[in-house]
């Protein structure tokens, strides 16, 4: 096996999203490339075109792909076997790079001034990918991201609750 990762949720609720990626590689030169960590659609309270919960199958919301949420926190640690990481938005055309470290920890805490990142791809699908350089055997890193959901594609509690968010039959009209 050349490289064994897994993906943990560790919050997902209508506003917020924490994730946990683990990365563990055996062998030498068992890079990732661009591989999909987060899809917008997956995500707790995904909304469709019609303002209903995502299926598979159903048409996406206009937008979703460039600004369904942002990334306001990430923390990663890298081994000395891994040369480098990228966090990237995934794009048609190109990927843009949220991220990249290198051996160490890193945290993006916000009492440290780092500004949330909002989704800069060329032709961009909304997914998340991790590209690794440089590995060799026995290298591992761990990512933790956090997001911060838009509420125009994700429920906010207007499903639930239509008459406390003017939703709906309650919506205010002129």
């Amino acid at each position: 096996m050349a490289t064994s990762n897994s993906i943990q949720t560790l919050v997902d609720t209508n506003s917020r999203t924490v994730i946990k990626r683990i990365g563990i590689f055996d062998i030498a030169g068992g890079d990732e490339n661009e591989t999909v960590i987060i899809e917008p659609l997956k995500l707790f309270g995904a909304l469709n075109a019609n303002g209903a919960y995502y299926q598979t199958g159903n048409t996406t919301p206009a937008g979703l792909a460039n600004s369904a949420f942002t990334i306001s926190r990430v923390l990663v640690h890298v081994d000395a076997e891994v040369g480098h990481l990228q966090l990237k938005w995934q794009g048609t055309t190109a990927s843009a790079t949220i991220l990249a470290a290198g051996v160490g920890t890193f945290d993006s805490n916000p009492q440290y001034q780092f500004p949330s990142t909002p989704n800069n791809a060329t032709g961009p699908t909304g997914n998340v990918t991790i590209k690794t350089v440089g590995t060799t055997a026995n290298a591992a890193y761990t990512v933790i991201i956090e997001l911060h959901k838009n509420g125009a594609y994700y429920d906010r509690g207007q499903l639930t609750d239509p008459a406390a968010f003017n939703y709906g039959a309650y919506a205010i009209k002129p």
